[in-house]
């Protein structure tokens, strides 16, 4: 018998069984891996982004769902501010990059594992790993647990297994095949932060295969070239279509605008620091400085040389062209290629690819204070199981701790 069973030992799991025990509750934390944070152990390259030091406004306003005012309450009882110190205080240094995101100065996911290990065991959080929960039996007065070793009882049980993203580290959707059961909505599951798959002639070419860019703007445009979305990001053009921040920042939005479409067009902006007419003007400046030389050696340091090269061989351009013999409509051409630069997407990496699963346990039936089931008392959802995500940046690990805090801290 225990006061709280919690099932799934990633970052939501173990903050709440640390916060209830901690409340002096008897808590038991199942995980079906061999190791607690399998997943968490992954995240970032391996390094873990584990918040992003925005306000709690800014953080709101950050997320891509409209949903994200959920989070208020959670926020403002333990927010990236209060993550950070809490960190720091078991004894992870950190560190801050780019973008407010926060790492372990060692760049070792491990460090947060290790460090939160120490706390379950410090505050007797019983922790059964190598444990899969076969099936919970919701009783008048407790819940029962059973699993493929034993089975256990508790008056309140905690759902944190995560979405369906990562399998191999025990997404399996378990817990919203339990949400199903007992009723409660499930927004469509889709992949987010998720690589885009081109059949684009420019992809099977494999002529720009391996590039990477730094701070190039990504937009999705639909058939009247209207940008729908944009992210500024870097990006690598792949074997199979467009990966990195920026392509993955995009994904949800080109995964929604496919349902409808065959294919999605989306825009390369190689150089967003300038704007068309100042890049325009930039070469028509150069031309009139600079007339006899080559219009190659004036631009080869805007772009990365293979892409100079595929510039000149798509545009028809001779390299030995002078700056003087170069008209308005070459210019309109180049720089079009530059700041408008076309590629077809088809389809987005499944969730089997995704970083983080959209979609989950619609937010209208949890209590925002709690994360307590509006339709079953006692019975709690944690983290990516919910239908709320962010970007990739420390935003979902954000998610997932804050969750986990506000439901381990309101277990009575």
């Amino acid at each position: 018998m225990f006061d709280v069973i919690i099932i799934g030992a990633g970052p939501s799991g173990m903050m709440c069984a640390i916060r209830a025990s901690q409340n002096g509750k008897k808590v038991l934390l199942l995980e079906r891996n061999t190791e607690i944070g399998k997943k968490m152990r992954l995240t970032g390259g391996g390094r873990c982004n584990i918040t992003n030091l925005k306000d709690v406004k800014q953080f709101i306003n950050s997320l891509p769902v409209k949903n994200g005012r959920f989070l208020y309450s959670a926020l403002n009882q333990f927010d990236s501010q209060d993550i950070y110190h809490y960190f720091e205080q078991l004894g992870v240094p950190l560190k801050i990059e780019k973008d407010d995101k926060v790492f372990p100065q060692s760049n070792q996911s491990l460090d947060f594992i290790l460090a939160l290990k120490k706390q379950l065991d410090l505050y007797h959080v019983i922790v059964k790993c190598d444990t899969e929960v076969t099936n919970i039996e919701f009783l008048p007065d407790y819940k029962r647990v059973q699993t493929t070793k034993d089975e256990y009882i508790a008056p309140n049980v905690v759902i944190a297994t995560g979405g369906k993203s990562y399998p191999h580290t025990g997404s399996t959707g378990f817990g919203y095949d339990i949400a199903k059961k007992l009723n409660h909505t499930l927004i469509d599951l889709f992949p987010t932060e998720s690589p885009l798959i081109s059949h684009d002639p420019l992809i099977h070419s494999k002529e720009l295969q391996g590039l990477s860019f730094s701070d190039v703007t990504l937009s999705l445009v639909d058939e009247e070239q209207r940008v729908i979305k944009s992210h500024t990001s870097d990006l690598i053009i792949t074997h199979f279509g467009l990966s990195g921040p920026a392509a993955l920042k995009l994904s949800q939005f080109v995964y929604h605008y496919l349902k409808d479409h065959r294919k999605a067009s989306i825009q390369i902006d190689f150089l967003p620091e300038f704007s068309l007419e100042d890049l325009i003007q930039l070469i028509k400046k150069k031309r009139n400085n600079e007339p006899q030389k080559n219009l190659k050696t004036i631009i080869k340091d805007l772009l990365p040389n293979r892409l100079l090269d595929y510039l000149f061989k798509t545009q028809g351009i001779s390299e030995q062209l002078k700056m003087a013999d170069i008209s308005n409509k070459l210019i309109n051409q180049i720089t079009n290629f530059i700041k408008k630069f076309t590629i077809k997407v088809h389809e987005v990496k499944p969730l089997q690819a995704a970083f983080v699963t959209g979609g989950g346990i619609s937010l209208k039936e949890i209590n925002p204070k709690t994360m307590e089931s509006k339709l079953i008392p006692g019975l709690y959802f944690i983290g990516e199981v919910l239908d709320l995500h962010g970007y990739t940046g420390g935003y979902n690990m954000t998610i997932a701790l804050t969750t986990g805090h506000s439901a381990g801290m309101s277990i009575k």
